[in-house]
């Protein structure tokens, strides 16, 4: 029979899970996103169509960074069912790319997931709030980062929705600090088959 110094010495040395005990993981908090409510009755045949990147919001210290370099960006979005093909459409070095990417369907309309590669893992994505005609505020998530992107039909865009841009940056906690604005002219409409990088079929 153990005494009860070496049943006191087990019971130290032990996992609690061996001695029928089981510690609780601590519970994850959610994610950023998983508070921002999508578009209510999101459509994506009212969201197709060029969009064009006006400003984005984020603590990513490379957007910061490389803020002087930003280019003129647009979105070519096209809905197959409940996901969206999208196309970005922008310059590097004077140099129009376009990358495709598919924004599958997230179970809700409006939110999207986007398969990326990398550590950091994949891209969940919100369209939080557009009239479809005018303006759009998307929030983007990875790796627990939240970015917002406002985009436009046309720029400039309104003093309303430059208010209301900015309202959904301070929800999520960000400030002008961490605001960039992208050119308002410069647009690319296509890229050569030279300077295309098609993330679908990888």
């Amino acid at each position: 029979m153990l005494t009860a110094r070496p049943v006191l010495l087990l019971t130290l040395l032990l996992p609690p899970c061996l001695l029928g005990q089981r510690v609780p993981r601590p519970l994850r908090p959610p994610s950023p996103i998983s508070s921002i409510h999508p578009k209510a009755n999101f459509d994506t045949q009212q969201f197709a169509g060029t969009w064009l990147l006006v400003a984005v919001a984020s603590e990513c210290r490379f957007l910061q960074e490389q803020s002087h370099r930003a280019e003129a960006t647009a979105l070519s979005v096209t809905p197959q069912g409940s996901a969206l093909a999208v196309s970005t459409f922008r310059k590097l070095d004077g140099i129009c790319w376009q990358v495709r990417q598919l924004w599958r369907d997230a179970g809700v309309p409006g939110r999207f997931l986007l398969p990326a590669r990398g550590a950091r893992g994949d891209v969940d994505v919100v369209v939080a709030e557009t009239d479809y005609r005018d303006f759009a505020i998307l929030f983007l998530e990875r790796a627990r980062q939240l970015t917002v992107k406002l985009y436009a039909r046309a720029v400039p865009v309104s003093d309303s929705v430059l208010s209301e841009f900015e309202r959904q940056v301070q929800a999520a906690r960000l400030t002008e600090e961490h605001t960039v604005f992208f050119p308002k002219y410069g647009f690319c409409q296509e890229a050569d088959q030279f300077h295309l990088l098609d993330e679908v079929r990888r």
